[in-house]
């Protein structure tokens, strides 16, 4: 049954590396995934995951990575922050964007089939009002902690990794500035009242269906960018 999520979400996620990583080869210790693009001039290239030293030799005309020394003296955080933040947006945007689509089913139904007599038990919508402020609640946090996730990251990338631009971290730090953009972007439209109103309906007036398309467009898109920060961030943990 998860084969239905997960076959499209990897097919995705390949798409997106393969487009910003380019030609790729796996670190021959933790088989990490990197990009021909991360090796310096001189065909050296030291790995995230392990701190291998490798060099890409020249095999009959395909490159060969070989493993040519070890970094010993790479900095090392005492509290590792960004691998514990990144979870918290990580747990908290799906179920904002969970209770957002039972908003829309939930208004849909309402209005569509209210004519045909059929309706939704009062006491589910009595909770509809509620279920937007915890909505607001998870993301607004996922917002604040996506924003210390940042920061943490680009400090370790800044000295752990030395300012190294891997395809991958330049990869997460372009998709976490447009998770942070959009997620904010949402986030007011979300409070505006133009979107949603009082008792948690969608507004729908010619205003409140453009803003509910553009608002929906966002927190899938969103979504979509955890997906690939996730899976890319897991491989500096587990490698491949």
């Amino acid at each position: 049954m998860f084969d239905v999520i997960f076959k499209p979400t990897n097919k995705l996620i390949e798409k997106v590396k393969r487009k910003v990583y380019g030609k790729t080869f796996y670190c021959p210790v933790c088989h990490l995934e990197l990009s021909y693009h991360d090796v310096d001039k001189d065909g050296l290239l030291v790995c995230p995951l392990c701190g291998i030293v490798i060099e890409l030799v020249d095999v009959f005309g395909h490159a060969l990575p070989v493993v040519h020394d070890v970094e010993i003296k790479r900095y090392q955080p005492k509290m590792r922050i960004h691998p514990l933040s990144t979870h918290i947006p990580i747990g908290l945007f799906p179920f904002a964007l969970i209770i957002g689509l039972f908003i829309l089913f939930v208004t849909l139904f309402q209005n569509f089939f209210g004519s045909y007599g059929f309706y939704i038990d009062e006491s589910i919508l009595q909770y509809l009002s509620s279920l937007k402020k915890m909505s607001d609640f998870f993301m607004l946090g996922s917002l604040v902690f996506s924003l210390l996730a940042f920061a943490s990251g680009y400090y370790d990338w800044y000295y752990r990794y030395e300012k190294r631009k891997y395809r991958a971290i330049t990869l997460k730090i372009y998709f976490s500035w447009a998770f942070i953009l959009f997620g904010i972007v949402a986030f007011l439209l979300q409070r505006s009242g133009l979107v949603f109103d009082s008792q948690g309906f969608i507004v729908l007036n010619s205003m409140g269906i453009l803003l509910s398309i553009i608002y929906y467009a966002l927190m899938i898109l969103n979504m979509i960018l955890l997906v690939v920060l996730g899976h890319v961030g897991g491989l500096f943990v587990f490698g491949k």
